[in-house]
C-alpha cells in the first residue's frame, strides 16, 4: 500500500488518470443503471394503461347496466310487459354482471390491488342488488324502493371508484419518478348521501314530498 502511495507521489498523472478511468465508470454505471430503470418504468407505464383504460371501460359498462336493470325492474313492477319480458330474455350472466365483474376483479388482483378496497364496497352494494333482482322471478317481487336505493348504492361506489382510478391515475399506472401517497376514497364520501339513480323512478310517487 506504501509503495502503491510513494509511485502515485512520484507519478502524480498516473494518479489522475486512474481517478478519472475511475470516476468515468462509475457515471457510465449509474447511467446505465438509471436508464435501464426509466425504461422498465416506461415499459410498465405503456403495460398498464391499456389495462386501466378497460377498466374505466367496465367500470362505465356496469353503471350503464346498473340504470338499465333498475328501469326495467321498475317498469315491470309497474305491469309493463315488455319490460318484464326483456328481463326474462337477459343472461343470468349478463342480467347480474357476472361476466363484468369478473373481468373486473381479474385487473384489480392482477394489476391495480390499490384498489381493493373501494372495489370490495362495489362488490358487496352489487351483490345486495342481485339478490333483489333474483327476487323478480319469485313469488314475491321485491319492493322497488329496495330496488331502487340498492341501484343507488351501486351507482355511488361506481362513482366513487371512477374518481379513484383518475384520482391515482400516476400511481396505478407506476407513472411517476418520486414516491406519491394513494390518496383512498374518504369516509366521509363513502357515508355521503346517495341518490338514486337515473330513471323513469325518479317520480315514483312514494318519492315525492
Amino acid at each position: 500500500m506504501t509503495d502503491t502511495l510513494e509511485l502515485f507521489v512520484k507519478n502524480p498523472l498516473a494518479f489522475v488518470s486512474l481517478m478519472s478511468a475511475i470516476i468515468a465508470a462509475s457515471v457510465a454505471v449509474i447511467v446505465f443503471v438509471l436508464t435501464q430503470y426509466l425504461t422498465q418504468k416506461k415499459e410498465r407505464t405503456q403495460f398498464l394503461t391499456p389495462k386501466l383504460e378497460e377498466l374505466y371501460l367496465l367500470l362505465n359498462e356496469v353503471s350503464e347496466n346498473n340504470v338499465t336493470f333498475v328501469k326495467l325492474t321498475y317498469l315491470s313492477l309497474e305491469g309493463d310487459a315488455q319490460a318484464r319480458e326483456e328481463i326474462d330474455a337477459m343472461d343470468d350472466l349478463d342480467l347480474h354482471g357476472h361476466r363484468t365483474a369478473k373481468r373486473i376483479i381479474m385487473n384489480i388482483r392482477l394489476y391495480f390491488p390499490l384498489l381493493s378496497h373501494i372495489h370490495q364496497l362495489l362488490f358487496a352494494a352489487q351483490r345486495d342488488l342481485n339478490e333483489l333482482m333474483f327476487e323478480l322471478h319469485s313469488k314475491s317481487p321485491p319492493d322497488f324502493l329496495d330496488v331502487m336505493n340498492a341501484g343507488g348504492r351501486v351507482g355511488h361506489f361506481l362513482m366513487l371508484m371512477e374518481e379513484e382510478v383518475i384520482r391515482n391515475r400516476d400511481q396505478l399506472l407506476a407513472d411517476h419518478f418520486f414516491p406519491k401517497r394513494y390518496k383512498q376514497t374518504t369516509q366521509a364520501a363513502l357515508e355521503a348521501e346517495i341518490p338514486p339513480p337515473c330513471g323513469p323512478f325518479m317520480i315514483f310517487p312514494e318519492n315525492q314530498d
